[in-house]
């Protein structure tokens, strides 16, 4: 008589699928409400357009040799120089009217994600040497993401 070495069928046992399904629900549990809210991902993408957008416009100031303006507040943030006069930045012009463009074309402006919070608002000026207008360094917040401009260089930090 022989006997067969596979008495037992292949498979898995109750035991093992509950312990499966559990494991399965408590990774649910913390995993999936972070793939329906896109706020994080929203805020981290316009801080790092805002950190790119200081620092393009600090460089053109430096290049250019006429001081570019920023505002930035709750709604977003643009990017302004001084008319140009014979070849040189008109200093007198305290309207900024020249608005600010990339390589491409398109302007250096940017509109803050619905649900977004950018504080505080600040209007800061690199000069041509990559200087600010600020009187002391300033912070600032895109929800839990925060920059600094260093007021006596111009230093965008961004950790």
């Amino acid at each position: 008589m022989r006997y067969s070495t596979f008495n037992r069928t292949a498979g898995f046992t109750l035991v093992e699928l509950v312990v499966v399904i559990v494991i399965l629900g408590i990774v649910a549990a913390f995993a999936v409400p972070r793939f329906f809210d896109d706020r994080t991902f929203l805020e981290r993408g316009y801080y790092e357009e805002l950190v790119a957008g200081l620092k393009y416009a600090q460089k053109l100031a430096v290049a250019s040799g006429c001081p570019v303006r920023v505002v930035i507040d709750a709604a977003g943030y643009t990017a302004r120089q001084q008319a140009a006069q014979s070849g040189t930045c008109n200093t007198a012009d305290a309207t900024w009217p020249t608005a600010v463009a990339l390589a491409d074309g398109q302007l250096l402006t940017g509109s803050a994600p619905f649900g977004v919070t950018v504080a505080p608002a600040v209007t800061l000026t690199f000069d041509a040497l990559g200087r600010t207008n600020l009187g002391a360094d300033q912070s600032i917040a895109v929800g839990p993401f925060a920059l600094t401009v260093r007021a006596d260089s111009g230093f965008i930090q961004a950790p």
